[in-house]
C-alpha cells in the first residue's frame, strides 16, 4: 500500500475560488482547561475523493463505494527527469518506461510535488497551474487496454 495523503493545515491551498480552511479556537486550555476549535473547510481541500454523487444526480456517495474500488495493483512511472512547466506527456512516455496492465492504477511522478505547500520549494502557481499534464486521448491514439493517464 502506498499512502498518498497530503498534510492538511490552514496553509493547504483550496480549490480555486473556494474559501481556505480556517481553524478558530472557541475554548482555550488556560481558561477552559481544554482546547476546542471550530474548523471550516470545503470538500475540495487536500487529499480527498470525489464520489459519483459529486458529478451525477443520484450517484453513489463515498460511503457507498466498495472499498475494493479504492485500491489495487499498480505501477509508478517517474517522468520527472523529462517534464517541465506546461509540458505534455503521452501514453508513449509511460509505456516506454513501465509495463502497464489492464486494471492497473497508474501513478505518474512529474516531480511537481516538490512545489506543494508542505515541501522545501513551495510554489503554489507551479503546483496548481504550471505542472505538466496528459495529452488529450482521441480515437485510435489510445490503446484499448491502456488505463487513463492523469
Amino acid at each position: 500500500m502506498l499512502d498518498l495523503t497530503q498534510p492538511t493545515s490552514v496553509l493547504t491551498p483550496p480549490w480555486p475560488t473556494y474559501p481556505p480552511l480556517t481553524a478558530t479556537f472557541i475554548k482555550r486550555l488556560a481558561e477552559h482547561r481544554v482546547n476546542g476549535q471550530f474548523i471550516t473547510a470545503s470538500n475540495h481541500l487536500g487529499t480527498h475523493l470525489d464520489g459519483p454523487l459529486h458529478f451525477v444526480s443520484g450517484g453513489k456517495d463515498i460511503a457507498s463505494l466498495p472499498l475494493e474500488r479504492l485500491y489495487g495493483e499498480g505501477v509508478i512511472v517517474d517522468l520527472s527527469d523529462e517534464l517541465g512547466e506546461y509540458e505534455i506527456y503521452t501514453p508513449k512516455h509511460v509505456t516506454y518506461r513501465v509495463k502497464v496492465h489492464e486494471g492497473d492504477i497508474l501513478l505518474i511522478n512529474t516531480g511537481f510535488h516538490r512545489h506543494a505547500w508542505y515541501e522545501r520549494e513551495p510554489d503554489e502557481t507551479a503546483y496548481f497551474i504550471e505542472h505538466p499534464g496528459p495529452s488529450a486521448f482521441h480515437g485510435s491514439s489510445r490503446v484499448a487496454s491502456q488505463p487513463s493517464v492523469g
